[in-house]
Protein backbone atom coordinates (compact mmCIF):
# COMPACT_ATOMS: atom_id res chain seq x y z
CA UNK A 1 0.00 0.00 0.00
CA UNK A 2 1.33 3.24 -0.79
CA UNK A 3 1.11 5.83 2.01
CA UNK A 4 -1.65 8.86 1.55
CA UNK A 5 -1.90 12.16 3.47
CA UNK A 6 -5.36 11.72 4.81
CA UNK A 7 -8.02 9.73 3.34
CA UNK A 8 -9.93 11.57 0.07
CA UNK A 9 -13.26 10.98 -1.17
CA UNK A 10 -13.59 10.66 -4.80
CA UNK A 11 -16.16 10.88 -7.50
CA UNK A 12 -14.94 8.85 -10.50
CA UNK A 13 -17.36 9.36 -13.83
CA UNK A 14 -16.53 7.13 -16.60
CA UNK A 15 -18.85 5.19 -18.58
CA UNK A 16 -16.75 1.85 -18.40
CA UNK A 17 -18.02 -0.70 -16.09
CA UNK A 18 -14.20 -2.14 -16.23
CA UNK A 19 -12.84 1.03 -15.64
CA UNK A 20 -14.71 2.29 -13.00
CA UNK A 21 -13.99 -1.53 -10.69
CA UNK A 22 -10.16 -1.19 -11.41
CA UNK A 23 -10.19 1.99 -10.19
CA UNK A 24 -12.17 2.18 -7.40
CA UNK A 25 -10.46 -1.07 -6.25
CA UNK A 26 -6.83 0.65 -6.51
CA UNK A 27 -7.88 3.88 -4.40
CA UNK A 28 -9.02 1.45 -1.85
CA UNK A 29 -6.51 -1.20 -1.32
CA UNK A 30 -3.26 0.99 -2.40
CA UNK A 31 -4.14 4.63 -0.81
CA UNK A 32 -7.75 3.70 1.33
CA UNK A 33 -9.22 6.69 -0.57
CA UNK A 34 -13.20 6.47 -0.48
CA UNK A 35 -14.38 6.21 -4.19
CA UNK A 36 -18.24 6.79 -5.26
CA UNK A 37 -18.82 6.02 -9.07
CA UNK A 38 -21.46 7.48 -11.78
CA UNK A 39 -21.44 6.05 -15.53
CA UNK A 40 -22.80 8.93 -17.12
CA UNK A 41 -22.37 12.77 -16.64
CA UNK A 42 -25.64 13.43 -15.93
CA UNK A 43 -25.51 11.19 -13.37
CA UNK A 44 -22.83 12.80 -11.86
CA UNK A 45 -24.41 15.97 -11.71
CA UNK A 46 -26.83 14.55 -10.12
CA UNK A 47 -25.03 13.24 -6.74
CA UNK A 48 -23.30 17.11 -6.83
CA UNK A 49 -26.56 18.48 -6.78
CA UNK A 50 -28.34 16.30 -4.51
CA UNK A 51 -25.26 17.54 -1.64
CA UNK A 52 -25.28 14.24 0.33
CA UNK A 53 -21.68 13.91 -0.62
CA UNK A 54 -18.51 15.84 -0.05
CA UNK A 55 -15.88 14.95 -2.36
CA UNK A 56 -12.14 16.35 -2.48
CA UNK A 57 -11.85 15.77 -6.37
CA UNK A 58 -13.50 14.00 -9.18
CA UNK A 59 -11.70 12.33 -11.99
CA UNK A 60 -13.80 12.64 -15.13
CA UNK A 61 -13.66 10.84 -18.54
CA UNK A 62 -13.84 13.58 -21.08
CA UNK A 63 -15.89 11.07 -23.83
CA UNK A 64 -19.10 9.16 -23.10
CA UNK A 65 -22.01 8.93 -24.19
CA UNK A 66 -24.80 11.60 -23.96
CA UNK A 67 -23.00 14.41 -21.95
CA UNK A 68 -19.25 14.46 -22.61
CA UNK A 69 -16.33 15.67 -19.90
CA UNK A 70 -16.54 18.97 -21.25
CA UNK A 71 -20.38 19.04 -20.99
CA UNK A 72 -20.16 18.63 -17.52
CA UNK A 73 -17.28 21.11 -16.50
CA UNK A 74 -19.69 23.74 -18.29
CA UNK A 75 -22.30 22.55 -16.36
CA UNK A 76 -20.19 22.27 -13.05
CA UNK A 77 -19.25 26.20 -13.87
CA UNK A 78 -22.88 27.37 -14.89
CA UNK A 79 -24.10 26.11 -11.49
CA UNK A 80 -21.21 27.01 -9.59
CA UNK A 81 -20.05 23.19 -8.39
CA UNK A 82 -16.92 23.81 -6.61
CA UNK A 83 -14.91 20.59 -7.15
CA UNK A 84 -11.38 20.26 -8.40
CA UNK A 85 -11.72 18.25 -11.36
CA UNK A 86 -8.74 15.79 -13.19
CA UNK A 87 -9.75 14.69 -16.94
CA UNK A 88 -9.07 11.28 -18.32
CA UNK A 89 -8.41 11.30 -21.75
CA UNK A 90 -7.34 9.05 -24.21
CA UNK A 91 -4.02 8.93 -26.34
CA UNK A 92 -3.84 11.40 -29.10
CA UNK A 93 -6.57 13.90 -27.18
CA UNK A 94 -4.45 16.88 -26.18
CA UNK A 95 -6.45 19.43 -27.79
CA UNK A 96 -9.82 17.96 -25.45
CA UNK A 97 -7.35 17.92 -22.26
CA UNK A 98 -6.58 21.93 -23.36
CA UNK A 99 -10.06 22.95 -23.57
CA UNK A 100 -10.70 20.67 -20.30
CA UNK A 101 -8.34 22.64 -18.63
CA UNK A 102 -9.86 26.21 -20.11
CA UNK A 103 -12.88 25.39 -18.30
CA UNK A 104 -10.85 24.62 -14.91
CA UNK A 105 -10.19 21.52 -14.86
CA UNK A 106 -6.84 20.69 -12.58
CA UNK A 107 -5.52 18.10 -14.63
CA UNK A 108 -6.03 15.06 -17.04
CA UNK A 109 -4.06 11.47 -17.49
CA UNK A 110 -4.36 9.63 -20.19
CA UNK A 111 -5.85 6.16 -19.40
CA UNK A 112 -3.56 4.07 -20.85
CA UNK A 113 -0.22 5.57 -19.02
CA UNK A 114 -2.01 5.51 -15.53
CA UNK A 115 0.19 3.79 -13.18
CA UNK A 116 -0.43 3.62 -9.48
CA UNK A 117 2.39 5.85 -7.69
CA UNK A 118 1.95 8.72 -10.25
CA UNK A 119 -2.17 8.49 -9.30
CA UNK A 120 -1.26 8.82 -5.99
CA UNK A 121 1.13 11.80 -7.15
CA UNK A 122 -1.87 13.23 -9.20
CA UNK A 123 -4.83 13.42 -6.34
CA UNK A 124 -2.35 14.77 -3.50
CA UNK A 125 -1.43 17.63 -5.86
CA UNK A 126 -4.47 18.13 -7.17
CA UNK A 127 -5.85 18.52 -3.51
CA UNK A 128 -3.09 20.48 -2.59
CA UNK A 129 -3.78 23.20 -5.82
CA UNK A 130 -6.97 23.41 -4.65
CA UNK A 131 -7.02 24.20 -1.47
CA UNK A 132 -4.08 27.36 -1.95
CA UNK A 133 -6.68 28.16 -4.94
CA UNK A 134 -9.28 28.71 -2.26
CA UNK A 135 -7.33 30.45 0.52
CA UNK A 136 -6.36 32.52 -2.68
CA UNK A 137 -9.66 33.08 -3.53
CA UNK A 138 -10.65 33.52 0.42
CA UNK A 139 -7.76 36.66 0.13
CA UNK A 140 -9.40 38.18 -2.76
CA UNK A 141 -12.46 37.99 -1.29
CA UNK A 142 -11.31 39.17 1.86
CA UNK A 143 -9.53 42.85 -0.42
CA UNK A 144 -13.07 43.31 -2.28
CA UNK A 145 -14.88 43.18 1.40
CA UNK A 146 -12.27 45.94 2.53
CA UNK A 147 -12.35 47.88 -0.20
CA UNK A 148 -16.50 48.02 0.14
CA UNK A 149 -16.07 49.07 3.51
CA UNK A 150 -13.95 51.58 2.60
CA UNK A 151 -15.70 52.80 -0.18
CA UNK A 152 -19.16 52.76 2.13
CA UNK A 153 -17.23 54.55 5.18
CA UNK A 154 -16.78 57.46 2.29
CA UNK A 155 -20.04 57.74 1.85
CA UNK A 156 -20.50 57.42 5.84
CA UNK A 157 -17.97 60.49 6.06
CA UNK A 158 -19.30 62.93 3.40
CA UNK A 159 -22.97 62.47 4.35
CA UNK A 160 -21.90 63.14 8.21
CA UNK A 161 -19.54 65.84 6.76
CA UNK A 162 -23.36 67.54 5.23
CA UNK A 163 -25.57 67.14 8.38
CA UNK A 164 -22.88 67.85 11.31
CA UNK A 165 -23.19 72.18 10.53
CA UNK A 166 -27.25 71.85 9.88
CA UNK A 167 -27.68 69.49 13.24
CA UNK A 168 -24.71 71.99 14.96
CA UNK A 169 -26.83 75.20 13.95
CA UNK A 170 -30.04 73.59 14.47
CA UNK A 171 -29.23 72.98 17.91
CA UNK A 172 -27.25 76.62 18.79
CA UNK A 173 -30.89 77.97 17.33
CA UNK A 174 -32.51 75.89 19.20
CA UNK A 175 -30.33 76.78 22.66
CA UNK A 176 -30.28 80.76 21.97
CA UNK A 177 -34.26 80.61 21.72
CA UNK A 178 -34.85 78.54 24.98
CA UNK A 179 -32.20 80.84 26.56
CA UNK A 180 -33.89 84.14 25.07
CA UNK A 181 -37.71 83.66 24.85
CA UNK A 182 -38.42 81.08 27.78
CA UNK A 183 -37.57 84.12 30.51
CA UNK A 184 -39.50 86.45 27.90
CA UNK A 185 -42.93 84.09 28.10
CA UNK A 186 -42.24 83.46 31.72
CA UNK A 187 -42.30 86.83 32.44
CA UNK A 188 -45.86 87.44 30.74
CA UNK A 189 -47.04 84.98 32.91
CA UNK A 190 -48.61 85.41 36.50
CA UNK A 191 -46.80 83.61 39.27
CA UNK A 192 -48.65 80.13 39.99
CA UNK A 193 -48.92 76.27 38.85
CA UNK A 194 -48.36 76.84 35.51
CA UNK A 195 -45.91 79.06 35.60
CA UNK A 196 -43.75 76.85 37.69
CA UNK A 197 -44.45 74.16 35.00
CA UNK A 198 -43.87 76.09 31.68
CA UNK A 199 -40.58 76.95 33.86
CA UNK A 200 -39.24 73.13 34.14
CA UNK A 201 -40.62 72.09 30.93
CA UNK A 202 -38.23 74.89 29.80
CA UNK A 203 -35.14 73.79 31.60
CA UNK A 204 -35.67 70.29 30.70
CA UNK A 205 -35.91 71.29 27.01
CA UNK A 206 -32.07 72.91 27.66
CA UNK A 207 -31.16 70.04 29.05
CA UNK A 208 -31.85 67.85 26.46
CA UNK A 209 -30.19 69.81 24.26
CA UNK A 210 -26.71 69.99 25.88
CA UNK A 211 -27.53 66.35 26.03
CA UNK A 212 -27.78 65.98 22.28
CA UNK A 213 -25.12 68.19 21.60
CA UNK A 214 -22.52 66.23 23.87
CA UNK A 215 -23.61 63.24 22.12
CA UNK A 216 -23.32 64.44 18.53
CA UNK A 217 -19.64 65.71 19.43
CA UNK A 218 -18.69 62.23 21.20
CA UNK A 219 -19.63 60.38 18.32
CA UNK A 220 -17.93 62.48 15.86
CA UNK A 221 -14.69 62.43 17.52
CA UNK A 222 -15.15 58.78 17.59
CA UNK A 223 -16.16 58.30 13.96
CA UNK A 224 -12.84 60.70 13.32
CA UNK A 225 -10.52 57.80 15.38
CA UNK A 226 -11.82 54.75 13.54
CA UNK A 227 -12.02 56.81 10.26
CA UNK A 228 -8.53 57.53 10.38
CA UNK A 229 -7.44 53.90 11.63
CA UNK A 230 -5.70 54.69 14.77
CA UNK A 231 -4.46 51.97 17.38
CA UNK A 232 -5.94 54.45 20.37
CA UNK A 233 -8.26 52.07 22.24
CA UNK A 234 -7.18 54.89 25.18
CA UNK A 235 -8.45 57.83 23.49
CA UNK A 236 -12.10 56.50 22.79
CA UNK A 237 -12.12 54.85 26.32
CA UNK A 238 -11.36 58.69 27.38
CA UNK A 239 -13.93 59.97 24.80
CA UNK A 240 -16.38 57.08 26.23
CA UNK A 241 -16.06 58.00 29.99
CA UNK A 242 -16.44 61.91 29.08
CA UNK A 243 -18.93 61.65 27.45
CA UNK A 244 -20.78 60.07 29.80
CA UNK A 245 -20.34 62.38 32.54
CA UNK A 246 -21.28 65.06 30.65
CA UNK A 247 -24.39 63.36 30.13
CA UNK A 248 -24.85 62.49 33.35
CA UNK A 249 -24.13 65.58 35.10
CA UNK A 250 -26.23 67.16 32.95
CA UNK A 251 -29.52 64.62 33.50
CA UNK A 252 -28.43 64.73 37.55
CA UNK A 253 -28.95 68.60 37.61
CA UNK A 254 -31.08 69.88 40.22
CA UNK A 255 -33.42 72.73 39.53
CA UNK A 256 -34.38 74.97 42.47
CA UNK A 257 -37.78 73.75 43.90
CA UNK A 258 -40.94 75.29 41.22
CA UNK A 259 -42.46 77.94 43.08
CA UNK A 260 -46.06 77.91 43.31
Amino acid sequence: MYPASSQANILLVDDNDEFRRFFSNVMADEFSHRVVTASSGEEALEILQSGKGFFDLMFLDYFMPGMSGLDVLRRLNEEQIRIPVVVLTGAGNETVAVEAMKLGAYDYLRKEEIDIPHLGAVIEATRERHMFRVAKEAEEDQAREILLNKEATERVRSVLNAMTPALNSALAEIAVQLEIQAPQALRQMEAGTARARLDAIFKELQRQVAVLESGIKGLLNLYQLVYARHEMSSAIEEIEKELEQKIKALKDREDPPMQA
